[in-house]
C-alpha cells in the first residue's frame, strides 16, 4: 500500500478511518472484477436492475478487504453460514448517498445478515417480513467498523432503553449531526437512530468498558444494576422501547442525542 501521512479530524478520532485512505483499485485486478459492471445490469426487456455477473468475485474481494469481519459489528463473516461464521452480505452506500455506481468497490461494505437487515430496512411495513435477524444486530457499532455504516440500532427492549440512557450520561462526544459520515445510512434505515458515528461508537466502547473493565466491589456493572430496578421502573422503560407496531405507526419519539443541541 502507498505510504501516506494522515491526520484525522478530531471528530473522527473515535473510530476507524481506514475507508478514507485505503485504495481498493487493486482488487479489480486481483479478483478479476470488470469495472464495466460497476453499475450492475439492466434487463433491456423489463428494465429490471440486477447484480453484476461477477457478484461472487466482488463479495470475495470485500470479505477479504474487511478481514472477513462485518463492517459494522466486526463479527466473523464468510461465504456461507457455519457454526463460527455469519454469511457475508454486500451493502452498497451508493443506494443512500446517490454518489457513484451501486456495485463499485469503493461503495461496498461487507456486513453480517443481522446488520444488513438493520441497514436495508427502509420501509417500516417491511420490518420482520423476511425474518427477525435485525434483532440480533448489536445496538452499537464497534470502533473498528467502517464509520459510514456506524449506525445505532433503535432500542428494542426496556433494558436497551435504560442501558442507552446510562451510557449517554457517561459519554461526552461532540460531532456535527448534519455532516456525520453515517448520516445517509442512518436517515434511510428506519431501524437506526440518527446518532453520529462518533457518538454511536463511543457508546459501544463505554458499554464494553463497563462490562469487561475493572470494577470495584462497591460498584455494580450496568447488567447487574438493571436487575435491581423495581418491576414498575422496568415496565416504564419497556413502554419506551421500540417494537414493530411502534415503528410502523410512527409513534417512536427518539431521545435527544448527545451534544446535538
Amino acid at each position: 500500500m502507498t505510504e501516506f501521512t494522515f491526520d484525522p479530524d478530531p471528530a473522527q478520532a473515535h473510530y476507524n478511518v481506514a475507508h478514507l485512505v485505503d485504495d481498493r483499485t487493486h482488487l479489480y485486478h486481483e479478483y478479476d472484477i470488470d469495472r464495466e459492471f460497476d453499475a450492475g445490469l439492466t434487463d433491456p426487456r423489463t428494465g429490471k436492475e440486477d447484480a453484476p455477473p461477477d457478484y461472487g468475485q466482488r463479495r470475495a474481494a470485500m470479505l477479504d478487504f474487511y478481514g472477513h469481519r462485518c463492517g459494522r459489528c466486526a463479527c466473523r463473516v464468510g461465504d456461507s453460514t457455519t457454526q463460527e461464521l455469519e454469511v457475508g452480505y454486500l451493502y452498497s452506500l451508493a443506494m443512500v448517498t446517490g454518489r457513484g455506481d451501486e456495485w463499485a468497490l469503493d461503495n461496498l461494505v461487507a456486513v453480517c445478515e443481522p446488520c444488513y437487515d438493520l441497514l436495508t430496512t427502509d420501509c417500516p411495513e417491511d420490518i420482520g417480513a423476511f425474518g427477525t435477524q435485525y434483532e440480533t444486530a448489536p445496538q452499537f457499532p464497534v470502533w473498528t467498523c467502517d464509520p459510514r455504516v456506524a449506525v445505532e440500532r433503535l432500542p428494542l427492549t426496556g433494558r436497551e432503553v435504560w442501558l442507552r440512557e446510562q451510557l449517554a450520561s457517561r459519554v461526552a462526544v461532540s460531532c456535527d449531526q448534519e455532516t456525520g459520515v453515517n448520516q445517509p445510512v442512518a436517515r434511510d434505515a428506519c431501524l437506526a437512530r440518527t446518532t453520529s458515528a462518533a457518538v454511536a461508537v463511543a457508546l459501544g466502547e463505554e458499554l464494553i468498558l463497563d462490562e469487561y473493565g475493572s470494577c470495584s466491589t462497591m460498584q455494580r456493572r450496568l447488567s447487574q444494576r438493571w436487575e435491581l430496578l423495581t418491576a414498575h421502573e422496568r415496565a416504564t422503560y419497556r413502554d419506551r422501547a421500540v417494537d414493530e407496531d411502534t415503528v410502523i405507526g410512527g409513534g417512536f419519539e427518539p431521545c435527544v442525542d448527545l451534544q446535538e443541541a
